[in-house]
């Protein structure tokens, strides 16, 4: 743990090196090692042998996001798409009845804007995520995706419109995305 501190810390020290020196933006080396701690956690190796990131380690992850959001370290396309997919990746928990509850319904719609910026910047699976960090949120928000939210259709995102007037408001908690995919 106190290792996994330490590498965060110089991390982001070098990449304020960088930046105080003036040269052409480059990808965060802080969010590339947490995106990549990020992915490796969920291969299909580590899946397969039942190890799954802890709470910690998640949150950990999630709280160098939202400081580096806050502090306006995100600067490059890869920079938004690997800070979306932490927090596209926000935990959930298991309920008692079995259902999964995210616990952290605004990291999802973050990730929306995230991904939207990155796609803007030229990251190419930024759009699609964009779509999924949207069927999260609403997920995360007691609402069925599969009705009101994004399909797929390859790298393309298309809305699904099922409802309409006041009853659409509701069931999107209060947010249309649709607007910002374009």
């Amino acid at each position: 743990m106190k290792i996994g501190v330490l590498l965060v810390i110089a991390v982001v020290f070098v990449g304020q090196l960088d930046a105080a020196l003036g040269s052409e933006p480059t990808d965060s080396q802080q969010l590339k090692v947490l995106f990549d701690a990020d992915q490796a956690i969920r291969s299909d190796e580590n899946r397969n042998a039942g190890k799954t990131p802890t709470l910690q380690e998640e949150r950990d992850r999630r709280f160098a996001v939202l400081r580096a959001v806050s502090e306006g370290n995100l600067h490059t396309a890869n920079d938004f798409f690997h800070a979306g997919m932490i927090l596209h990746h926000t935990s959930s928990i298991r309920r008692v009845d079995g259902t999964l509850e995210s616990m952290g319904t605004e990291s999802h719609l973050l990730a929306f804007f995230l991904f939207r910026q990155a796609r803007d910047l030229g990251h190419k699976s930024a759009q699609a995520l964009m779509g999924a960090a949207y069927n999260y949120y609403l997920r995360a928000c007691g609402e069925d995706a599969s009705k009101y939210g994004y399909k797929f259709n390859g790298q393309e995102i298309v809305w699904r419109p099922n409802v309409v007037g006041e009853d659409a408001e509701m069931l999107k908690c209060g947010f249309d995305p649709r607007p910002y995919v374009r």
